[in-house]
């Protein structure tokens, strides 16, 4: 995933090289030192600030634990020294040959502060790096910086403040740029508590600031989040061997495109990777814990959102339009389908039933009980007849083979058109083909044998 290769490594490395650094020292003191330099470790902060835009690496370690880690200025080839005349409402402007990445700007100009402050050159971007953040023309110093490697270094030496008790003592501090968003913060000489200052030189916090303008195209349309992480004086001792490092963490809210963003990683827990997430209704990505989290729940991205780029390009427009069109296809070719269904089964339905003959209770409701010129004792006789006929027709059903499509002959009334449908529910289909379906009409009909119509009054049933 983006952005978290070397930003992972440089991070372990600085931690591996401070732990290092501890150990070699405990290596050379006492065993009082070394329960000490335990001590201080043990107390080292990890933290994130509340949206996870930024999280800090705090340590304090003894004076000549810094020494791998202040970059010394003096006498270094390319080092530039920045004199007083330099400096225009006390800031002076430098240009990087490269473009340093701060949250979602690509820096390229900075301005440098006497105060002990990095800030940005452009008057319309506002965001401030301050390892000191004294009040305006309460400090004097001397500052110089090196760029060497896509790294910035700037070191404010033999700072002090305008302050009759502390205007003797002097400080020492550096802090490191990195190319990709890390920031390093390193004080070599601090001969005072700090908090002793605050409110009268000083301000109470330090650290990263930066005022983000998120824009959006449905409401709330524009909105202002404070990024970075500030540190409070009292909570985050400042000392000889401090060392702060600040990296960015889940900076999903810098892309702008749902391919962008779904490649894009950050770390849900010191071992586990999450991918951002897209929301094409407000058009934004997210880590869905930053600060587009209230506008998140409001448009109910948690619900629709994408977070795999192959689901990317059926968010766009003519994409949606696509798979309309294509589910109407599917649900057209669906019922079609079923249509075929059910043809094809009552087809079936229809050859098995037609083909056996029709019992004498479908007999008697296809012809009537007493027909013309037939006296009622001839009616009885032939009814003898015809359950004597029944009880063979049954018997022999069993061992007739069924063959589709045969015309069926029920005795003197051919079923030359088709088979009688009952319209009584109690009654079953009698034979016939399924193009001529009839009922009954439950009249009387003609005389002619050599007709459909010898059944009583039937009707087209399609």
């Amino acid at each position: 995933m983006k952005r978290m290769g070397k930003a992972r490594f440089y991070d372990r490395f600085l931690f591996v090289l401070l732990t290092a650094t501890a150990l070699l020292v405990s290596g050379i003191e006492s065993t009082k030192k070394n329960e000490k330099i335990k001590e201080q470790l043990e107390n080292s902060i990890h933290k994130t600030n509340k949206y996870y835009s930024m999280k800090i690496h705090y340590f304090n370690y003894p004076e000549d634990g810094t020494i791998f880690l202040w970059k010394n200025l003096e006498g270094v080839e390319n080092v530039k020294n920045l004199s007083a005349d330099q400096f225009v409402l006390g800031k002076t402007l430098i240009n990087l040959p490269f473009g340093l990445q701060l949250f979602d700007l690509n820096v390229t100009r900075v301005a440098v502060t006497k105060e002990g402050t990095i800030q940005s050159a452009d008057p319309s971007v506002n965001w401030t790096i301050a390892p000191l953040n004294a009040d305006i023309g309460m400090a004097r110093c001397n500052i110089s910086y090196l760029i060497q490697d896509k790294i910035i270094y700037v070191q404010w030496n033999n700072f002090r403040f305008n302050h009759k008790k502390f205007e003797k003592h002097e400080l020492s501090f550096q802090v490191r740029l990195g190319e990709r968003g890390e920031i390093d913060f390193v004080y070599k000489e601090v001969p005072f508590n700090l908090t002793d200052l605050r409110g009268e030189c000083l301000k109470d916090k330090f650290g990263i600031t930066y005022d983000h303008e998120e824009l959006f195209k449905v409401p709330p349309y524009n909105e202002t989040y404070e990024l970075g992480f500030l540190m409070d004086l009292k909570a985050y001792e400042v000392k000889n061997g401090t060392v702060v490092r600040f990296l960015p963490s889940d900076w999903c809210m810098g892309q702008k495109n749902c391919h962008d963003c779904t490649e894009t990683g950050f770390y849900l827990t010191s071992n586990q990777i999450a991918r951002c997430s897209w929301c094409p209704a407000i058009e934004k990505c997210s880590s869905t814990r930053d600060s587009l989290l209230h506008v998140w729940k409001e448009y109910n991205c948690e619900i629709h959102h994408v977070n795999s780029p192959i689901f990317c390009h059926l968010e766009t427009p003519e994409a949606q339009l696509f798979l309309t069109v294509l589910l109407v296809i599917l649900i057209i070719m669906i019922l079609a389908l079923l249509v075929c269904i059910c043809i094809m089964l009552n087809d079936g339905i229809v050859e098995i039933v037609c083909c056996i003959k029709p019992s004498k209770r479908h007999r008697e409701l296809i012809q009537p009980t007493n027909q013309p010129n037939q006296s009622v004792d001839n009616n009885q006789a032939e009814d003898q007849n015809n359950d004597q006929e029944d009880q063979e027709d049954q018997e022999s059903q069993e061992e007739q083979e069924i063959e589709p499509g045969r015309n069926c002959i029920y005795e003197d009334i051919p079923m030359t058109s088709g088979c009688a449908f009952v319209s009584r529910p109690d009654i079953h289909w009698i034979p016939g083909n399924l193009s001529e379906i009839q009922f009954l009409a439950g009249e009387q009909g003609s005389d002619d044998d050599d007709n459909i119509n010898t059944i009583p009054k039937l009707s087209t049933y399609v």
